[in-house]
């Protein structure tokens, strides 16, 4: 019997989202998440004291790099950049920065800003990047001063997100301002600082009005695109016209109006190829009397998630929160308008804040001056499923949240994971991608090129031989319904256990009580003779494949029946095979000593037949005299004899004279004759 396992079985998941550059948060008053572990787990180390926008960045093995609000830039030792100060953002912007890596370089960073200002947002700057080197500062980060806060954008809106290009070799960061998105994209070669420029619906107008404070609530809101980079979003928080302002001179009354008369959401295709915005679809528009801010999209891209606000306009105050309600739609659906359903809603607290997808697919919602963050626990389920829990993760003691959450470029949240397992060598081995979402196709490459064609596959489910064993790059290219992207893993495969032939019994001569002392070991040493392994044997398939309750002492084993199964795990360090071999009991021919010395010495005092006795439990012994008279009988009972009578005339029970006997041996055994001949007592 021959089993084949694995010592060492790992369930490798290659995530997508793996690559860990969004594995530090930075946020509020001093708030900060660190997802490294897989969870997220609060933290205080930060520095951050930032209203809304705010941006991280970590390596891709998840080490904190720096992190802003979009005027300070901090390096991981929580110190200010020693020309970190000063960039054009502004911590009162939606999405003051964002941190794009430069692709081909291990060491720099764009940053790019957008500034606001909460009383006239006309004299706002812009859209700004800088450059962090990574080199610079002892290799703590600093700012290049010849790259610093070079303008790309006289006045743009508080909207920044970016995403990768569509061949994987670059991105691009997006704006918007009025009705029209800004599209620039950044390669190997650096920012092409002419943008592709797509005008779409809706306008939002900048308001002119004199009235201070009222223009920013148009330009407010989050844009995102998908991970796919094939749709976008676009939350307009207000979308009031200058004209809705005539006449009106009281600062309170006129931001309660630009506060409550209802904003936009819509949704779009995006070309990650050209960098084109079109297809302006309305989700939400200003008659419906919501404004929306934070938006993002699931983990599987198939649901797109807004956070909105219902507020009445007041003479008291900026405005009295009726409700906040989070929507999902899905993006799949014939018409993703109709597809929206209110999965939460309270007005317990302020409701704007952002909505933040993290490394553990769980996407969290910011809301002002709270000690804790909300929750959407299951975004890739629908409708109520999603499961959002108001304040359920806690910060730390000090910490508070306010309205902004930190952005990234979306594609390091990719949601999706190869599983593969490390095993043996010689063992065809499956692979499949983990997802929500429905897979319309995957890719293969299983970096083994010496396999030949069968190193690629385009089986959503395929099987792999390796040619060797070694450690493997495994890459898979997934196309879902909602998003395209590449997952890869490092296989093990690992050199297999050598077996030489053995026999498949041992044999041994019973002992007695069907028993006999087996030494396993010289199956062990035939089946094995690479000292690199090693052997354990068992009673049980069950221990043998647990490695448990082995024989302790298999040098020196007794059976437990007369024929009975041993396992043989022979194990190299990640590796095991189990084979299995019968040991089994037989009955061998007796043999017979002639002198009978009953004089209590301990030697010979009876007739001695060795292999005979709980062995041969039928058998039957008979002694005779010279003159052929029979003396004594016993059998398995009886013992041997002793040099006495128990039968016949001299039944007497003494001790017999010194003289030559004769016995006659009966085995009772299937085709074993009985055995004869003489005993000498003395």
């Amino acid at each position: 019997m021959k089993y084949i396992l694995y010592l060492l079985i790992f369930i490798c998941s290659a995530f997508a989202k793996a690559q860990l550059e969004s594995s530090y948060w930075y946020f509020g008053i001093n708030a900060g998440i660190d997802f490294n572990t897989g969870n997220a787990v609060a933290i205080n180390d930060g520095q951050l004291i930032t209203g809304e926008g705010c941006a991280t960045i970590s390596d891709e093995f998840g080490n904190l790099l720096f992190y802003t609000d979009g005027s300070l830039v901090y390096d991981a030792a929580h110190i200010l950049m020693p020309n970190g100060a000063g960039l054009k953002g502004n911590s009162s912007s939606t999405s003051s920065a964002i941190i794009v890596p430069l692709p081909g370089s291990p060491n720099l960073y764009y940053v790019f800003t957008v500034d606001t200002d909460d009383l006239v947002y006309r004299n706002t700057e812009g859209l700004h990047y800088s450059i962090v080197d990574m080199s610079l500062n002892g290799g703590t980060g600093d700012i290049d001063v010849l790259n610093k806060n070079t303008n790309l954008l006289p006045i743009t809106s508080e909207k920044l997100t970016a995403i990768s290009n569509a061949t994987g070799d670059g991105f691009w960061i997006i704006s918007q301002f009025q009705d029209l998105f800004y599209s620039y994209e950044l390669t190997a070669n650096g920012l092409n600082t002419t943008p592709v420029i797509s005008q779409v619906a809706p306008f939002v107008e900048l308001i002119t009005a004199t009235v201070t404070n009222v223009d920013v609530a148009a330009m407010r809101g989050y844009i995102k695109v998908n991970a796919r980079g094939n749709r976008l979003v676009a939350a307009h928080f207000s979308n009031n016209t200058t004209a809705e302002f005539t006449g009106i001179t009281d600062v309170l009354t006129a931001r309660s109006t630009a506060y409550t008369n209802g904003g936009e959401l819509y949704l779009y295709d995006f070309d990650n190829a050209t960098g084109i915005v079109s297809n302006a679809q309305p989700l939400l528009t200003r008659q419906d009397g919501g404004s929306i801010y934070g938006v993002e999209f699931s983990g599987n891209g198939q649901f797109l998630y807004a956070e909105v606000d219902y507020m009445n306009a007041s003479t008291t105050q900026i405005f009295e929160l009726i409700r906040g309600e989070i929507i999902q739609y899905d993006l799949t659906a014939s018409s993703i308008a109709n597809s929206a359903t209110v999965i939460h809603q309270d007005n317990i607290t302020p409701f704007r804040g952002a909505l933040q997808l993290g490394l553990d697919n769980k996407i969290y919602h910011s809301r002002l001056q709270q000690n804790a963050l909300s929750v959407i626990n299951n975004p890739d389920d629908a409708g109520t499923n999603a499961s959002y829990t108001f304040n359920s993760f806690p910060l730390t003691q000090n910490a508070t949240a306010w309205y902004g959450l930190p952005i990234f470029v979306q594609s390091f949240l990719l949601n999706g994971e190869i599983e593969a397992i490390d095993h043996c060598f010689g063992e065809e081995q499956s692979f499949s991608i983990n997802t929500p979402a429905n897979l319309v196709s995957v890719n293969w490459d299983f970096g083994d090129p010496a396999s030949g064609v069968a190193n690629s596959s385009s089986e959503l489910v395929p099987s792999h031989l390796f040619s060797a064993p070694g450690s493997y790059t495994v890459s898979a290219t997934v196309e879902t319904l909602v998003q395209v992207f590449t997952v890869t893993t490092t296989i093990e495969v690992f050199e297999q256990v050598t077996i030489n032939g053995f026999p498949n019994v041992l044999e041994l001569c019973e002992e007695g009580f069907d028993e006999a002392l087996f030494d396993l070991t010289e199956i062990g040493d035939l089946i094995s003779t690479n000292s690199n392994q090693t052997v354990t044997y068992y009673e049980t398939e069950t221990d043998a494949l647990a490695s448990q309750n082995s024989i302790l002492n298999p040098f020196n084993y007794t059976n437990l029946f007369p024929t009975q199964e041993i396992y043989m795990r022979v194990s190299n360090e990640n590796c095991f095979l189990i084979y299995s071999f019968l040991i089994q009991i037989k009955n061998c021919p007796v043999e017979i000593f002639n002198v009978v010395t009953p004089n209590g010495d301990g030697l010979n005092d009876t007739f001695i037949v060795s292999g005979l006795y709980n062995i041969y439990t039928n058998h039957k012994m008979y002694i005779f005299s010279r003159y052929g008279q029979k003396i004594w009988e016993g059998n398995n009972n009886s013992g041997g004899w002793d040099g006495t009578s128990n039968t016949g005339l001299y039944n007497s029970g003494e001790r017999l004279p010194t003289g030559t006997y004769f016995y006659v041996l009966e085995l009772n055994e299937p085709n074993i004759k009985p055995k004869a001949g003489y005993v000498y007592l003395r």
